[in-house]
């Protein structure tokens, strides 16, 4: 369940290790790896969070996610008829 979110701090760390890494031997091109692991970590553990909270909402008001879910059909259909 908390899978990328896990995986999304795991590479958070080790982007900091390896930035880390970098200033210690002043290789400016692992400090650059190192941060952008550290931002992909984070982007991964946010998209993990935000599909969780979805998850639990869905469970919690199934009915509001039909019916948005129906909305959007609605919509999308409307949009791609028009061609």
């Amino acid at each position: 369940m908390y899978e990328d979110q896990t995986k999304g701090r795991t590479e958070e760390l080790k982007g900091q290790a390896q930035e880390a890494a970098g200033r210690f031997t002043e290789d400016n091109d692992l400090r650059r790896e190192g941060k952008a692991r550290q931002a992909a970590g984070k982007v991964q553990a946010n998209y993990g969070e935000t599909v969780d909270s979805m998850r639990e909402a869905t469970v919690k008001n199934p009915i509001s996610a039909l019916a948005i879910a129906g909305g959007v059909g609605v919509f999308l259909g409307l949009i791609l008829g028009r061609r």
